[in-house]
């Protein structure tokens, strides 16, 4: 494996739109490349036309498959499984071709893009803090307005799968206890709040004794 070359991403790590398109994308144009130079390989010609068909009725035309469905129509995971030895069966031409497969069924499902932004929003006293408006983009937010949402609410609403992504992404740590929770990387218990196609995430608590702080960690988007 050459170790400059930056490591593949798996889907099921950022399980967003975004993310599966450019995957298809990326292998579309490898497969592209791969059937230019060897035309007559019937592997090469298969995986591109496989993808072709995959960006047109799951990506374009919003087409629903159950797993089984995806992969009796798109055999080209199992492909590379049989086909591919080596270094090359843990490549990232060979994940994306697995991860385009593997997402078909997920894709209706998945959240459209998560934002990481790590932005900090007050560090003081908690009274103040209660009492302060912030403005992120066109929208106004309070402590008030989400905190009775911790985040382990969201996995009602998202899904497991989706919450799972969210939690790797943004590097949130689960703590073990009584109630289920989740914290920052500076330890702030983490709370959500939905607002029209979006879900914002927000970490809170006190820092050091007497002092509050408060940060946007990301913002989910259901829609492009």
């Amino acid at each position: 494996m050459d170790k400059n070359r930056p490591m593949y991403t798996d889907l099921e790590d950022r399980l967003t739109k975004k993310y599966y398109r450019e995957i298809v994308e990326k292998a579309l144009t490898q497969a592209k490349e791969e059937y230019e130079q060897f035309p007559n390989s019937s592997l090469n010609i298969s995986f591109y036309n496989q993808l072709m068909d995959i960006k047109k009725t799951v990506i374009e035309d919003h087409e629903v498959y159950t797993e089984e469905e995806a992969y009796q129509k798109y055999p080209m995971a199992v492909m590379v499984v049989r086909n591919f030895l080596g270094e090359e069966a843990d490549s990232e031409y060979a994940n994306m071709l697995q991860d385009a497969v593997w997402g078909i069924s997920l894709y209706p499902a998945m959240m459209e893009n998560i934002e990481i932004i790590k932005q900090k929003l007050f560090d003081g006293d908690e009274a103040a803090g209660v009492k302060e408006v912030f403005e992120i983009g066109n929208q106004k937010f309070k402590f008030s307005d989400f905190y009775d949402n911790p985040l382990r609410e969201l996995k009602k609403e998202i899904g497991d799968r989706s919450f799972g992504a969210i939690i790797k992404e943004c590097k949130f740590n689960f703590i073990n206890s009584f109630i289920e929770k989740y914290t920052s990387e500076k330890g702030l218990e983490i709370y959500y709040l939905k607002k029209n196609d979006a879900f914002y995430l927000f970490s809170c608590g006190e820092y050091q004794p007497g002092r509050h702080m408060m940060f946007l960690e990301g913002v989910c988007y259901n829609k492009a």
